[in-house]
């Protein structure tokens, strides 16, 4: 049985080393060639064609990207210490997996580092400083590269520094009302875009569980084959069903029905003006329709 965990953690890291390394192309970071010492500890906007807005859409896209990145972390972790342990619990069980709770742990640690780091609460902060300033702090300056390069935007495009309590309450926005109006439609877009993004994300978590069950009653059936202990059928047949079978059915389901292709769908009706379908209205939360998150 540790042959098959140990496989799951080799592949593992391998997609987690291949996601981590692909489509990253250097560039000049703002105010790189400014030597003083307050530009090692903060960074100025370049003053080009971006504004404030277009690099705080890139931050709210980076700091999104890296908690999710931290839930996917968290899950792995916990999948691989449950497919370690508990089939210890079982009588014909050789014990807990050592190093696959040692691996679990280490990818806990890395998703709770990503929760903290990139927390809500940090976000805030520096997107306050850069209304404020203009400035941003060096270690998230650098990690504004690749996907996350600021991009310029509309005007009518949602600027997170307009959010409560992040723009200095001295600073008019001066939209015109048409701009307001394509702004209000531009919540609902995003709204979907949430909606969309949080039944994949969910999709995902239920095909991990139906993952880690798995590998635990591989461990069971390999455990007892190895012993020559009798297992009893029925019993694999209802953990099978309940923590194989169904979580991967949601997951699958999930996935399908919130897939891209779909989102693009919706988003092209509702931007030709026809009415959102009945189930998205339904299935739309009230912190979609939010300005920040």
């Amino acid at each position: 049985m540790s042959f098959f965990i140990r496989l799951f953690y080799t592949a593992l890291l391998l997609g987690a080393g291949l996601c981590t390394s692909g489509g990253v192309r250097a560039q000049t970071l703002p105010g790189a060639g400014v030597a003083t010492p307050a530009a090692r500890a903060a960074t100025s906007l370049a003053p080009n064609n971006l504004t404030r807005a277009d690099t705080a859409r890139a931050i709210r896209k980076l700091f999104k990207s890296r908690r999710g990145g931290g839930i996917g972390w968290l899950s792995f972790g916990t999948a691989g210490i449950l497919a370690s342990t508990l089939p210890a619990l079982q009588t014909t069980s050789a014990g807990v997996w050592t190093p696959g709770v040692l691996a679990g742990s280490a990818f806990l640690i890395i998703g709770l580092n990503k929760r903290i780091q990139f927390r809500p609460g940090r976000e805030r902060q520096v997107l306050r400083e850069l209304a404020a300033t203009g400035h941003l702090p060096t270690s998230v300056a650098r990690r504004l590269r690749g996907s996350f390069v600021p991009v310029h935007g509309a005007a009518t495009d949602y600027d997170p520094l307009s959010a409560p309590g992040i723009r200095p309450a001295n600073v008019a926005l001066n939209l015109t009302p048409a701009q307001i109006a394509e702004a209000a439609h531009a919540d609902t877009l995003r709204a979907i875009n949430r909606l969309f993004a949080r039944r994949r994300k969910g999709g995902r978590a239920w095909n991990y569980l139906g993952l880690s069950g798995v590998l635990a009653l591989t461990r069971i059936l390999t455990s007892a084959s190895s012993e020559g202990t009798s297992v009893d059928g029925g019993g694999i047949a209802i953990l099978t069903g309940a923590f194989v079978v169904a979580p991967v059915v949601i997951g699958v389901v999930n996935l399908t029905a919130y897939s891209e292709t779909h989102e693009a769908e919706v988003e092209s009706s509702y931007r030709s003006g026809n009415p959102l379908p009945k189930k998205i209205r339904q299935r739309i939360k009230k912190k979609d329709l939010q300005p920040y998150d």
